[in-house]
């Protein structure tokens, strides 16, 4: 996949533990970060900053005592240029969707979109996520399902406008 930015790349710390091994998922769940994201971070000379971004969401969950996460939780970033930031990657367990079944039923794909600023995915973003899906399927034994994280945890994630286009099947614009 030409517009994925590997681990190495983005500079990510390595996992505080061995990743657990997924040989294949029932799908992907799609999230958002849930918090404000700079509206200003989709315009097209801001790309630099997105790699800071996903190492500052990889910092903040590994010093989060309550989930315990050994790495970033996600198994894929999608910035709103439409580049794919390698996770956890494919084969690896999740540690987004909520608790042990939840990770092992789907991989996460996380849009760097928020509950406010942010919030609408742009065509670019929602290719990338098409991406994301489409090498999880390639390289990770993903299944046909895309579902919002909401489908299986009490929550509003991915937002309002990124769920109305799971709803309508995950369409390439």
């Amino acid at each position: 996949m030409e517009n994925l930015v590997t681990r190495a790349e983005w500079g990510a710390l390595p996992p505080s533990q061995q990743w657990r091994a997924l040989p294949r998922a029932l799908g992907v769940k799609i999230h958002y970060e849930g918090r404000e994201v700079p509206a200003d971070l989709a315009r097209p000379d801001q790309h630099h900053r997105c790699a800071a971004r996903v190492r500052e969401i990889q910092a903040m969950h590994l010093a989060d005592p309550v989930q315990g996460w050994i790495d970033i939780a996600y198994n894929a970033l999608v910035c709103p240029h439409g580049r794919v930031f390698e996770g956890r990657g494919a084969r690896r367990e999740s540690g987004a969707n909520g608790d042990r079944r939840l990770n092992r039923a789907h991989y996460a794909v996380c849009a760097m979109l928020g509950d406010s600023g942010l919030t609408e995915p742009g065509p670019a973003l929602l290719h990338g996520l098409c991406d994301a899906v489409d090498w999880l399927r390639e390289r990770g034994a993903a299944g046909p399902q895309v579902v919002g994280h909401r489908d299986g945890r009490d929550t509003d994630c991915p937002g309002e406008p990124l769920y109305r286009w799971i709803l309508a099947g995950a369409p390439r614009p």
